[in-house]
């Protein structure tokens, strides 16, 4: 699931930029609405879609818009989840995942899931052997952020996504 968010740490592209611009004058109606405003407000939208998804390689019907990264966020951790409900209800997550993956780890524990939390050492970093040690049979997927954004901690992406690759996990 690619996630196009620097943490408000980035100016807007200048096609963003453009895009938003266009929407705030043109497309401010809502774009369900058949009135001649809510047509223009669906063009922009659709324009908007067919470019993003373009840039990412996928077709528009497959590209959701969220109004921010935590809901962002939960629809990827839960779409992936139902996705592979027939392999099981295990998450594995670090302890120091965003607190969206936090938040969508116990929303799916209180559906009825089970999570399993991957320790740090000192600097922050989690291990692939940690992992290793945590992935079941059942587990549908493993969430582990890139880095830390409040610390900096790089984690070892590459070495957790190959023993998670070698048990048949995403």
């Amino acid at each position: 699931m690619p996630y196009f968010d620097t943490a408000s740490a980035a100016p807007l592209h200048p096609v963003a930029r453009q895009a938003l611009l266009a929407a705030l004058d043109e497309g401010w109606a809502d774009p369900a609405r058949l009135y001649r405003a809510g047509r223009r407000a669906r063009l922009l939208l659709d324009a908007a879609r067919e470019a993003a998804a373009e840039a990412v390689g996928c077709r528009p019907d497959e590209l959701t818009f969220t109004p921010s990264g935590t809901l962002a966020v939960h629809s990827g951790i839960s779409g992936a989840l139902a996705g592979r409900r027939r392999v099981g209800r295990h998450l594995v997550v670090s302890s120091v995942e965003h607190s969206s993956v936090l938040h969508s780890a116990a929303a799916h524990e209180a559906q009825g899931g089970s999570v399993s939390e991957v320790p740090v050492d000192r600097s922050g970093a989690v291990s692939a052997a940690a992992y290793a040690a945590v992935l079941r049979e059942d587990t549908a997927l493993a969430c582990l952020q890139s880095a830390n954004h409040e610390v900096g901690t790089e984690q070892p992406v590459a070495g957790v996504a190959e023993v998670c690759r070698a048990a048949g996990v995403p």
